[in-house]
């Protein structure tokens, strides 16, 4: 069988992706790197027909390979500059999906999974506990969304390892960050801040609609990503949690996520999920590689 892993950090230096190729290899099958933002779909009598191009020049102009995976793995899509291109490279995504081809995560869901708003419009939609948010184009509707909120933190709907995250407690100051926002013409995503316990959050890490680990991850500020020194270690956690886990993935479509969950005094609630994790904190702190779960996950489906 042969297995598709896509995204931008498909390369030999990424952990993750060693983790997915060495997996894959040790089973048996054959790993097949594919670049988002070199593909390109032939629509004509041979049906629907997906190529991985260079820009090296041969005889008959640049080089093109035929992808025929059995399976594909999907990381990420690449650097997005254009809305066009993002079209473009979920629809090259989508024309496995066309071809009967399993692609772990579905696209669109991928695509909405990885959407902060989106997540959250899910899950609360299901009834599942999610933060106070306030979501706006408008500043001014920011502006008060922080007095209401009076402890808020100010999220891109698109980003990864708590990079463009920021707490604010003066609406003022929050003010200039908004005006920014408009000028670039971004939406403003505003959240209640909130008083975790122990001062961190968990992790909850979903294949196949099972959790297979937690991990606790604690900053030396409030931020609790890994990527922002954070400290992660194993965890045990209550069967609500792992239900909240869990139903967070199926609402959203995903076969594999990291679920952050935070509790306080009151009750959890869901943060945010990641369909496309990064996993060497939680294997080092946990002693599970995700790996080997994606992609036993994805040969079972594959042959379903």
């Amino acid at each position: 069988m042969k297995i598709g892993i896509t995204g931008v950090e498909v390369d030999l230096h990424n952990l993750d992706a060693k983790d997915l190729i060495k997996e894959i290899s040790r089973l048996g099958h054959k790993p097949e790197l594919i670049y988002a933002d070199s593909l390109d779909v032939s629509l004509g009598k041979g049906g629907i027909e997906i190529f991985q191009s260079s820009d090296k020049a041969s005889g008959a102009g640049s080089e093109r390979k035929m992808l025929e995976p059995d399976a594909v793995i999907l990381r990420h899509l690449g650097t997005i500059r254009d809305y066009e291109q993002l079209t473009y490279r979920l629809s090259c995504i989508m024309a496995f999906e066309e071809k009967g081809i399993y692609v772990m995560n579905p696209v669109m869901n991928w695509l909405f999974g990885s959407d902060k708003f989106a997540t959250l419009l899910k899950l609360k939609a299901h009834g599942l506990p999610v933060p106070d948010t306030e979501v706006t184009e408008k500043m001014f509707v920011g502006y008060d969304a922080v007095k209401k909120f009076r402890k808020a933190v100010l999220k891109p709907l698109r980003s990864a390892m708590g990079f463009g995250v920021f707490k604010v407690d003066d609406p003022d100051l929050a003010l200039y960050a908004f005006s920014y926002f408009t000028n670039m013409s971004k939406p403003m995503y505003v959240q209640r801040f909130l008083e975790k316990k122990g001062g961190g959050d968990y992790r909850l890490v979903v294949v196949g609609g099972e959790v297979i680990g937690t991990e606790f991850r604690k900053g030396a500020t409030w931020k609790s990503n890994v990527a922002q020194g954070a400290k992660p270690v194993a965890a045990k956690v209550d069967s609500e949690m792992q239900e909240l886990a869990v139903k967070s993935a199926e609402i959203l479509g995903l076969e594999y996520a990291g679920i952050d969950i935070a509790e306080t005094k009151e009750e959890y609630f869901v943060l945010e999920t990641n369909p496309t994790l990064s996993w060497q904190g939680f294997k080092n702190a946990v002693g599970i590689n995700p790996a080997k779960n994606i992609v036993a996950h994805i040969i079972k489906k594959a042959r379903s």
